[in-house]
């Protein structure tokens, strides 16, 4: 029995080992394999963009700050790049709340907005400037509107963000093309992350009439000139020259009438320049910025944006309300507008006709891409220079960011933007050329020191002149001490903090 039990043993051991050697039979399948034909392993569905942004990992480190408060300078108006109170059922309140719960419980932080009520901006940085000056330590991070804020970098009341350990401004949760037109040198000391969520919202877009422009026979041919990248000024200029319809009937030109194009006397000219990419400031060979706006292209391009201003038939422009053009859009009156995206969350949302988002077009065939720019009144980030815990400032600031990027920024940009609001599958794409296209200029931060170059455009139309090189002229030498100053002031400060 011994020697049978023996014999058994090294027989299923044989019978295992050669069970392991041999490979199996592949089962057989429905679908036969041919000759020289590859089987792969079923692979996976790709991650959605909303899947992609979540499995994005951060580097901080585990910190308790025993529920300390983090206290964030902001106004009223921009709250909503913030705090949220509650749940509500709100879409966008509800992805801010989850936001700032998340982070308050991985950090045990509590994050306290720090509101100034008047909604014009200076009056939230003059806060911020006497709060430093006073050192009596009211916040630990500033969000002020861009075109006000430069003031108080010269004044050198702003820590250097590229001293700060913990943020990473590689990472795709700060918006490189502002953060990069800033620095100066080794210093950069206002940022904008996905947390600042006005960015997105104050990007500039041009609306399109799909109602209307179905009786002018432009939807399928406009989506695929645009696609094919051939989308240029002149063919814009050439759809709206004479788009007029007497609607009421009256014989006079007025906002009840239906034209091809209205547009306000604000904010929408600065976004021209960055459109067509004539850049108003470029670094130099010793990496500074400098002046060059004065070229013929800009004279051009003034030249053109005048004509659709105010010599066109298909044009209204409505001089003294600048809110008049988004009602007239919004009524069916213009077949195209150009506005920043906030309003399809806003005024559109109610538009009976459908509508859809485009780029703005190229200045010529030879332009690259698409291009835009955001109203000069997004915000950007700021830490005093009177800080306490510099460190919890950076890693909370960074956590803010990372946590917009994964969650927040994609509910404004893809599950409520691109889906709820626009009415139309093209749109998606449309506004996905605008985010890339986004343009930024050194001169917006520094609005108030280098004077007049971030609206000259602006400026130029209103006088109906279209004459830019004489505009250029009148402000080029206070512009030009203005940037020197501002210069001096990095050169000054970019040590100390």
């Amino acid at each position: 029995m011994k020697h049978f039990s023996a014999l058994l043993l090294a027989l299923l051991i044989l019978l295992s080992s050669c069970s392991e050697a041999v490979p199996q039979e592949p089962e057989q399948t429905d679908t036969p394999v041919t000759e020289n034909q590859t089987v792969t392993p079923e692979t996976a569905a790709p991650l959605t963009e909303l899947e992609k942004r979540a499995s994005v990992k951060d580097t901080l480190p585990e910190k308790d700050y025993g529920g300390t408060e983090f206290r964030i300078s902001t106004k009223q108006g921009t709250l909503y790049e913030i705090d949220a109170e509650e749940l509500t059922g709100d879409l966008l309140n509800d992805a801010l709340y989850d936001r700032n719960l998340r982070i308050e419980d991985r950090f045990n932080v509590r994050i306290v907005p720090v509101i100034t009520e008047a909604g014009d901006g200076m009056t939230q940085v003059n806060n911020v400037r006497q709060s430093i000056i006073s050192a009596d330590n009211t916040f630990d991070l500033a969000a002020t509107y861009v075109f006000t804020t430069g003031s108080i970098i010269t004044d050198g009341y702003y820590r250097n963000w590229l001293n700060m350990d913990y943020n990473d401004f590689s990472k795709p949760w700060w918006i490189h093309g502002i953060n990069d037109n800033f620095r100066v040198g080794d210093a950069v000391y206002a940022v904008v992350g996905d947390m600042c969520l006005s960015t997105l919202k104050l990007t500039y877009g041009l609306f399109y009439n799909r109602t209307r422009g179905e009786d002018y026979g432009l939807n399928v041919s406009l989506y695929d000139t645009v696609l094919s990248g051939n989308w240029v000024l002149d063919d814009f200029l050439s759809a709206v020259s004479e788009v007029y319809e007497d609607t009421n009937g009256d014989t006079i030109r007025d906002s009840e009438d239906f034209y091809g194009f209205t547009g306000e006397c604000a904010t929408n000219l600065d976004i021209y320049s960055f459109a067509f990419d004539i850049p108003i400031m470029r670094r130099n060979e010793e990496g500074k910025p400098e002046l060059v706006f004065n070229t013929e292209k800009a004279v051009s391009a003034a030249e053109k944006i005048s004509r659709l201003y105010w010599e066109m038939n298909g044009s209204y422009i409505p001089e003294s309300d600048s809110g008049l053009p988004v009602v007239m859009f919004k009524d069916g009156h213009a077949l195209f507008t150009t506005t920043w995206l906030g309003n399809a969350f806003a005024s559109y949302r109610e538009m009976e006709d459908d509508y859809s988002i485009l780029p703005y077009p190229k200045w010529d065939e030879n332009q690259e891409k698409y291009m835009t720019g955001a109203m000069d009144n997004y915000s950007v980030l700021g830490i005093p220079i009177t800080v306490t815990d510099p460190e919890m400032v950076s890693i909370i600031t960074e956590s803010l960011n990372v946590e917009s990027y994964r969650t927040l920024f994609p509910v404004y940009y893809e599950q409520a933007l691109q889906n709820k609001y626009s009415r139309d599958p093209e749109s998606i794409e449309m506004i996905n050329m605008l985010m890339e296209g986004r343009n930024f200029d050194f001169s917006t931060l520094f609005a108030g020191q280098i004077t007049g170059m971030s609206t000259l455009f602006r400026t130029v139309i209103n006088s109906k002149n279209a004459d830019f090189a004489s505009n250029y002229a009148k402000i080029a030498k206070v512009a030009q001490k203005g940037l020197e100053k501002v210069l001096k002031a990095y050169e000054d400060h970019a040590d100390g903090n």
